[in-house]
C-alpha cells in the first residue's frame, strides 16, 4: 500500500509540473484548445515521464503540508518554464503593435483568443506567422525535450531557486523588447521616412490635405514593407530562436 501511495504522489507531482507548463505553452496553451484535451495530454506526458524518470526522484515527504509545498514548488517550476517561452512570441507581437500604430491601425483592435485581450491587427498577424515558423522548425519538439530534461537539472522535490535564476529571467524579459525592435525595424523605418516626407510636403504644399493622403499611403507602405521583408523576418526569427534555445538551456541549468 505504501508503494501505491508513493506512485500516486509521484504522479501528482509530475502532473503538477507538466500541466502548469503545457497550459501556457504556445499553441497548446491557447484558450481555444479544450481544457479536457490539455488535462489528458498532461496526464499522458506525466505517465510517460514518470515511467522513464520516476526512479531518479527524491523521496517524497510523508506529511501532508510538506507534500503540498512540494506540489506548489513543481507548479512554480512549470509556470516559470512556460513563462520564459512566451517572451519571444510576446516580442514578435509587440513588434506588430509598433508597426500597426505607425500604419494608423492603433484603434483597430481584435480579440486575441490566447491572452483574452485586445491586440492590434498587425500584432495578431505577425504572431500567427511566427507560430507557423515555430512549428516548421520543430520548436515545439525542442520545448518538450527541454521540459523532459528539466527533471534532470531540477529534480522532483528538490527545487531550489537561486539568485542567478531571477537575474537570468529578467535578462530574458529585457530581450523581449530587443527582439521587438529587430523584427519591426524595417517597417518602422520605412513608415518613419514616410511620415517625414509627408511633413515636408505639408510645409511646402499647404493646400494638400496630408491626413487624407497620408493615411492610405502609410497603410500601403506598411503592407509593402512587410511583404518585401518577410524573408528577412523569417531569418531574424530563426536567429532569435537560436539565441532563445541557448537561454532556455542556461535557465534550466541555473536551478
Amino acid at each position: 500500500m505504501e508503494k501505491v501511495w508513493q506512485n500516486v504522489g509521484l504522479f501528482a507531482i509530475f502532473f503538477a509540473r507538466t500541466a502548469s507548463f503545457l497550459f501556457i505553452l504556445p499553441i497548446l496553451g491557447n484558450r481555444s484548445v479544450p481544457v479536457p484535451a490539455k488535462i489528458g495530454l498532461a496526464a499522458f506526458v506525466s505517465i510517460f515521464l514518470l515511467s522513464v524518470l520516476g526512479g531518479a526522484a527524491n523521496r517524497l515527504p510523508e506529511a501532508l503540508l510538506p507534500f503540498i509545498l512540494v506540489v506548489v514548488g513543481e507548479v512554480l517550476v512549470g509556470l516559470a518554464l512556460g513563462f520564459v517561452t512566451q517572451f519571444l512570441f510576446t516580442g514578435v507581437q509587440m513588434a506588430g503593435e509598433l508597426v500597426g500604430i505607425q500604419m494608423g491601425f492603433g484603434l483597430a483592435r481584435v480579440m486575441d483568443p490566447e491572452f483574452q485581450t485586445q491586440v492590434s491587427i498587425m500584432g495578431e498577424f505577425q504572431l500567427l506567422v511566427v507560430l507557423l515558423i515555430y512549428l516548421s522548425i520543430d520548436g515545439h519538439h525542442f520545448l518538450m525535450e527541454g521540459f523532459a530534461r528539466s527533471y534532470q537539472t531540477i529534480p522532483v522535490a528538490g527545487v531550489v531557486v537561486g539568485r542567478g535564476v531571477v537575474e537570468h529571467l529578467v535578462g530574458m524579459a529585457s530581450g523581449m523588447f530587443e527582439s521587438a525592435v529587430k523584427i519591426g525595424a524595417p517597417a518602422i523605418v520605412a513608415l518613419l521616412l514616410t511620415n517625414f516626407t509627408l511633413g515636408v510636403l505639408a510645409r511646402t504644399v499647404p493646400q494638400m490635405n496630408v491626413f487624407i493622403v497620408g493615411l492610405p499611403l502609410k497603410i500601403a507602405v506598411g503592407f509593402l514593407s512587410l511583404a518585401l521583408t518577410m524573408t528577412l523576418f523569417m531569418h531574424v526569427f530563426r536567429n532569435l530562436w537560436s539565441h532563445f534555445r541557448l537561454d532556455f538551456t542556461v535557465f534550466l541549468e541555473l536551478f
